[in-house]
């Protein structure tokens, strides 16, 4: 009897003190983003992005799962897995020409998405926001572009074709995007399983 009411104590107490975790299973139709960091003073900022994009892909119903690269050439490439490069000024210039406002683009057929960091940090600093924070933003929009080809740009929200660093301000997808989202990783991911 003291046996038991010693073993009941001890279960009690390390659910108490939190070493037994029972885990949900995440049922949300889910992306993995592997991060390609060719931008060294990023490095700061990535964790408040990936927070960013985790949050506006959760308010769409969506797990983003994030990656690093750690192998030579990429790990497969398919619908449910898309290359993120953070680019530093030098590979920036060369990449993303043209237009000096702009701050990233989505090769959806390559599930690759490039993002031009000191722009992106630049305007975030100007407007007083964080640089991470719309760091996730911008990130979240091009992946959006990714995962949703056929849509391009809409008149508000995350695929607006401007993007203005406002903290007060958090765009998301559309309900319509969210719904295009779910359906074509839902679809990915049961063919993943097949």
């Amino acid at each position: 009897m003291a046996r038991t009411f010693v073993t009941v104590a001890a279960v009690l107490a390390s659910l108490a003190a939190g070493r037994v975790h029972a885990q949900a299973v995440d049922r949300r139709p889910a992306v993995e983003v592997v991060l390609d960091n060719r931008a060294p003073a990023a490095a700061t900022e990535i964790a408040a992005a990936q927070a960013r994009v985790r949050f506006i892909f959760r308010e769409a119903g969506i797990h983003v799962a994030w990656m690093g690269r750690t192998t030579e050439p990429f790990p497969e490439l398919g619908g449910d897995r898309i290359v993120l490069v953070l680019l530093d000024l030098s590979d920036a210039n060369r990449v993303i020409t043209g237009d000096p406002t702009r701050l990233g683009f989505a090769v959806p057929p390559a599930n690759r998405v490039y993002v031009h960091y000191p722009r992106v940090a630049a305007l975030a600093r100007e407007r007083g926001v964080q640089p991470g924070w719309f760091l996730g933003v911008v990130v979240a929009h091009e992946l959006g572009h990714v995962l949703l080809p056929r849509v391009g740009h809409a008149e508000a929200g995350i695929m607006a074709p401007s993007l203005a660093p406002d903290s007060r301000f958090v765009p998301v997808f559309s309900r319509e995007e969210g719904r295009d989202l779910r359906a074509r990783l839902a679809g990915e991911t049961l063919m993943a399983l097949k």
